[in-house]
């Protein structure tokens, strides 16, 4: 996993995968969540990774174990989106070694 954190963070998370058409972080449960920091997460990304987030779903894995949807419009966060249930095995199965 890549740790992305920056100064204008107030939340800590790990990019535990990207692929062409998703990224999945996971929440350290340190200093704010990624859900509370939203906006400045989705801006890390924009400027940290290679070509921004493009047309790349962001999904995130909160400290109660759950994985939900930082939509993004125009480069920007938009809101959250809840996970559904097959959302929830799925992404699970992409990050979790058995």
């Amino acid at each position: 996993m890549e740790d992305l954190n920056n100064e204008t963070l107030s939340c800590s998370f790990e990019v535990a995968l990207i692929t062409d058409t998703l990224i999945i972080l996971v929440d350290n449960d340190i200093g704010n969540s990624v859900t509370s920091d939203a906006n400045a997460v989705i801006n890390s990304l924009q400027q940290t990774l290679e070509h921004g987030i493009g047309n790349r779903k962001v999904f995130y894995k909160d400290t109660d174990g759950r994985f939900d949807e930082l939509e993004v419009i125009n480069r920007k966060f938009s809101k959250i989106l809840i996970g559904t249930s097959g959302q929830q095995s799925a992404l699970a199965s992409f990050i979790e070694k058995p």
